[in-house]
């Protein structure tokens, strides 16, 4: 799965989840169906794709920045 975060930067998500905040994402599926919708960080499966972005255009997020989501250390790579 991919999700989109609104955040700073990689640094900032993992700050934000190392002190214990909920970190949502929304999944964009193209196809929609029983994907779309918004996920916890936290909730990801190991491996998983988080794309951070800050703005959007025409409604669509800017991904800035890629990682991976490592479920033991409950962080992004």
């Amino acid at each position: 799965m991919k999700i989109y975060v609104e955040a700073k930067s990689k640094k900032h998500v993992n700050d934000m989840l190392a002190s214990g905040q909920q970190v949502l994402g929304y999944n964009h599926s193209i196809y929609g169906g029983a994907g779309t919708g918004w996920y916890n960080v936290s909730d990801l499966a190991d491996g998983d794709v988080v794309a951070i972005f800050q703005k959007t255009i025409n409604g669509n997020p800017v991904v800035k920045s890629w990682g991976c989501y490592v479920k033991d250390k409950n962080t992004l790579k």
